[in-house]
C-alpha cells in the first residue's frame, strides 16, 4: 500500500495550518484539524483556501511576489526558503521578485506550483482557474 503524505490524506494541496478562528469551507467536520493542518472534505477545498490566503498576503500584507509570499508561508526557521523559492519559480516561471496581481494567471501558476512543492499533489494552472470560478475567489 503506498504510504500517502499528510497533505494529501488532508485534502490540503498547500499544507494550510489549522487555525480554529479560520473557519474554511469544506473542513471536514469531524476532524478539521490533523498534527496541526486543516483537514477538508474534497482537494477543491484546499485549493480555494490556499487561493483566499495568498490574495490576503497580497493585499493585507503586502507580500506581493512569489519571494516574499513563500518567504511568509515557508519561513527561513522551518524551511530552506531560499530553494523553495527557487523550485516554485522554476516550475511556475515566475520571477522570484515579479509583482504579483490578486486576478489572472499568476496566482494559478504559484498555488499549481506551491502544491507540487508542499504535497507532490498535481494541478494545472487553469485548473487552479476553474475552482477560482466555482468557488468565485
Amino acid at each position: 500500500m503506498k504510504n500517502e503524505n499528510l497533505g494529501c490524506a488532508n485534502r490540503n494541496p498547500l499544507n494550510i495550518r489549522y487555525v480554529s478562528t479560520n473557519h474554511w469551507l469544506g473542513l471536514h467536520p469531524a476532524t478539521p484539524n490533523v498534527k496541526g493542518f486543516c483537514k477538508f472534505i474534497a482537494p477543491d477545498y484546499g485549493y480555494r483556501a490556499a487561493v483566499v490566503l495568498l490574495k490576503n498576503y497580497i493585499t493585507r500584507y503586502g507580500c506581493d511576489t512569489p519571494e516574499k509570499v513563500i518567504a511568509r508561508w515557508a519561513p527561513p526557521s522551518e524551511n530552506r526558503t531560499a530553494l523553495y523559492v527557487a523550485c516554485v519559480c522554476g516550475r511556475s516561471r515566475l520571477r522570484p521578485d515579479e509583482t504579483l496581481s490578486t486576478e489572472g494567471p499568476q496566482i494559478g501558476r504559484l498555488i499549481a506550483a506551491m502544491a507540487k512543492q508542499e504535497t507532490g499533489m498535481h494541478i494545472t494552472p487553469e485548473g487552479v482557474d476553474d475552482i477560482r470560478r466555482k468557488f468565485n475567489v
